[in-house]
């Protein structure tokens, strides 16, 4: 978890780096997240699906170039409306890096794309391991609004996949996959 942390904030680093020398920004950011889950669990054979909804935050750090690129990395936090993988724990922590490409229409206004990669864990009982961690792939589309120069509106839709870490129940091994869709707001200050 600690070489995904610092591989994050390197990534970072080297884009917010590359982006400052092209002319950028910096900002810091929150969103409030709302979620819909559906996890397929696959083993022996057989197959069933769960649907759960989540709601969560984001914080984020990043640049923005004056071509209109941006580039952050993230920690997110959400908490399942329901346990997922036993009956104590309903958190899910989560960083990652996102590529945004926004499409200036005025000053105020600029619609983007965005996709992103992320690492995540939550803790567990009962099985072999005290944390079971997912991969994901994010793609995703949105709006900024500048209230003032140093402040905007973040407002958003991402389609996100993720694969989990095998688990072994009673001997057998459970292949665990999920797909998400995510509504944010949120905001950003820029220095």
């Amino acid at each position: 978890m600690t070489k995904m942390l610092l591989a994050s904030l390197a990534l970072t680093t080297l884009f917010s780096t590359q982006a400052l020398a092209e002319g950028s920004d910096l900002y810091v950011g929150f969103d409030i997240i709302q979620n819909s889950h559906t996890f397929t669990f696959e083993g022996n054979g057989n197959s069933s699906d769960a649907d759960l909804d989540s709601s969560g935050f984001k914080l984020k750090i990043g640049t923005v170039s004056d071509n209109g690129w941006r580039f952050q990395g993230y920690f997110e936090n959400i908490t399942y409306e329901e346990t997922l993988f036993d009956n104590t724990h309903d958190s899910l922590s989560e960083i990652g890096f996102d590529v945004i490409k926004g499409f200036e229409i005025t000053p105020e206004f600029t619609p983007f794309l965005q996709g992103g990669l992320g690492y995540g864990w939550i803790d567990v009982d009962g099985y072999s391991e005290d944390s079971i961690a997912e991969f994901n792939l994010k793609i995703g589309v949105g709006v900024a609004y500048k209230i003032i120069p140093a402040f905007e509106l973040i407002a958003g839709a991402d389609l996100q996949f993720r694969s989990w870490q095998d688990i072994e129940v009673i001997g057998t091994i459970i292949e665990t996959s999920e797909s998400t869709t995510k509504l944010y707001v949120g905001g950003n200050f820029h220095f």
